[in-house]
Formats: structure tokens, sequence, C-alpha cells
């Protein structure tokens, strides 16, 4: 099972023991699966920042190799 599934799992039983059993325990419960659900957002996220910086660090340094090996070129370029 995986975690979003566990979370949602988590909420509709603090939801349902909110109701038969009394508010604290049920809204305890949904605090748990609030965090739980809180933590996969900022892993979602921190995932897509680091895939996207990935990339610029990539096409920065691809950026940078051509531009030297074209300087490079240039200089030592005799006619």
């Amino acid at each position: 099972m995986n975690t979003a599934t566990a979370a949602l799992l988590a909420l509709a039983l603090g939801t349902i023991l909110g109701v038969t059993l009394g508010v604290p325990l049920g809204r305890r419960v949904e605090r748990v699966a609030w965090h739980a659900d809180a933590a996969l957002t900022r892993a979602r996220v921190t995932g897509w920042l680091l895939r996207d910086l990935g990339g610029l660090a990539g096409t920065a340094a691809l950026v940078l190799a051509v531009a030297g090996f074209v300087v490079w070129a240039l200089m030592t370029h005799r006619r």
C-alpha cells in the first residue's frame, strides 16, 4: 500500500471515528493524516525542485563547455 493511500485511509478512519466516537479522537487521527499528506507533498515538491535544478545545472555546464571550446578554438586558430 503506498503512503498516499494510507494517508487517505487514515483521514477516512479519522472522520468515521470523529462522527461515531466524538470529535477529539477523530481530529487526532485526521491531524496525523494531514501531517502525512503534507510530508508527501513536501517530498514531491523537493523531488521536482531537485530535478529542475539538476536540469539547470546540466544546461549551464553544457553552455560553459561550448563557450570554453569556442574561446579555445578562436584563441588557438592560426592563419
